[in-house]
């Protein structure tokens, strides 16, 4: 396949797209077909419709990432708290493996939360070491192995500094590892994935605001300050469904934090 030399494209964004050789004196290179799924992508991505619903934005991002880089098995999660959402949307990963990997294995995940602080947006699990060489191992045999998974990438989606989602990569039995260039890939288009993704969620309609009766329950607990231990005795229901009530919660009212939800909570009551 013929390659072409952007250096030489200095005024280009295309000079941001690249691959070291280092048996050409580090001469960038990039594969021209890889050029054109970039800006396929840019074009794209740039073109969505803003005002489609969270699921369907979300999806239609994972098809894009699909058909111009082969990313074939991904998730889209939302993140409030350093904790993930419990209903991310998925794109040919099964149900089933999502629930398992709620209920046993997400600390494990090196790529999880809240163990990527201080660590690149985009994260290779090879390269990773935040967690113990012990853990990971146990991660990896574990979870992805039983899974029939081979590898694991991660980009984040930050607001003010703080991570609002996280698209997941994952590889199957038979496929190739990812490598230095996917990731090279995702942080060319990052920020036009994290710019797009923060407008759909400014532009989401009104209705997106209406809540039910359980959840004003517990925004008047989280609002006197109790706990998710304390709220889940009031209501008499589980930790886990107030966690659930509070993603929905978060997605809704379009913040990160339990401050955040009860400032805005507060401000729509003055209204």
């Amino acid at each position: 396949m013929k390659k072409i030399d952007i250096t030489q494209k200095d005024n280009s964004s295309l000079a941001r797209i690249y691959e070291f050789n280092g048996e050409k004196d580090g001469l960038i290179l990039y594969e021209q077909k890889e050029v054109g799924n970039l800006l396929e992508a840019t074009i794209r991505i740039s073109n969505m419709n803003m005002q489609q619903t969270s699921r369907d934005f979300k999806l239609n991002m994972l098809q894009v990432l699909s058909e111009c880089f082969q990313f074939e098995h991904t998730l889209f999660w939302e993140v409030a708290d350093g904790e993930l959402n419990e209903q991310p949307v998925c794109f040919n990963v099964e149900t089933y493996t999502i629930q398992n990997y709620l209920h046993e294995y997400k600390y494990y995940d090196p790529l999880h939360p809240v163990n990527m602080q201080n660590q690149p947006d985009i994260q290779l699990m090879q390269r990773n070491e935040a967690i113990s060489k012990k853990k990971k191992r146990y991660y990896v045999e574990r979870f992805l192995q039983l899974n029939d998974f081979i590898d694991e990438m991660v980009m984040y989606l930050y607001n003010q500094q703080k991570p609002t989602a996280a698209i997941g990569f994952l590889r199957k039995e038979g496929e190739i590892p990812f490598t230095e260039q996917d990731s090279q890939k995702l942080s060319y288009i990052k920020r036009m994935i994290e710019n797009a993704y923060l407008l759909h969620q400014y532009v989401q309609p009104s209705e997106s605001w209406q809540i039910t009766q359980r959840e004003k329950e517990l925004l008047i607990y989280l609002c006197k300050g109790f706990k998710n231990g304390e709220i889940a005795s009031c209501l008499y229901v589980s930790e886990n469904t107030v966690k659930k009530h509070l993603q929905n919660l978060y997605r809704k009212f379009k913040v990160t934090s339990r401050t955040q939800l009860a400032l805005k909570y507060a401000e729509s009551l003055r209204a």
